[in-house]
């Protein structure tokens, strides 16, 4: 992997996000030291040190320590994080733009494949599980039909008002507000 894509390094604890929260000093970046070899003007010395600090982040790496993500990886985690609050993914997974392009949108929506549908016969709210492993239930008190019920494919949920989701079971024009259990 050329040191160009390359998005991000992880520290596997979260020790990296917790400093940001509670306002203590942040870690060091584990990419830190490469770019301080950057600074120093010596030909030689400069080689040195991009060597060292390849060579203690390769071993980094090897161990366990840290862990390279390109945006491809961190598009797959915003979509399996996608209807959870977990503000330390945001820390982690900052997107910093090139200067000059567009900036990259969060992700609004997904569509996944349904995977099951149960209606709770009490309470007369549905519980989805999705083919990724998703679990959503119905917030509020609309009635799914039973043909949805029986034979929904495909949901698209999307983001709604004041932090809640809606989800829209194969294409219908009417949504169910849910919120995501697992």
């Amino acid at each position: 992997m050329r040191l160009g894509q390359i998005i991000c390094v992880l520290g596997l604890s979260a020790a990296l996000v917790a400093p940001a929260a509670t306002g203590e000093t942040p870690l060091p970046r584990p990419t830190g030291p490469i770019y301080e070899c950057a600074r120093i003007s010596s030909d030689a010395d400069r080689l040195a040190c991009f060597d060292k600090a390849v060579a203690d982040l390769q071993s980094a790496e090897a161990s366990g320590q840290v862990r390279t993500v390109d945006m491809a990886a961190v598009e797959k985690i915003e979509r399996d994080s996608f209807g959870f609050s977990l503000p330390s993914l945001n820390e982690i997974f900052r997107r910093q733009e090139a200067p000059g392009t567009a900036p990259v949108p969060d992700v609004e929506e997904v569509d996944v494949a349904i995977s099951s549908i149960t209606v709770n016969k009490v309470t007369r709210k549905a519980t989805i599980r999705l083919e990724n492993g998703q679990v959503w239930e119905q917030v509020d008190s609309e009635e799914l039909s039973r043909s949805k019920v029986r034979r929904g494919k495909q949901a698209n949920i999307r983001k709604a008002a004041m932090g809640s989701f809606l989800m829209v079971i194969d294409g219908s024009g009417t949504g169910i507000r849910v919120r995501r259990v697992n």
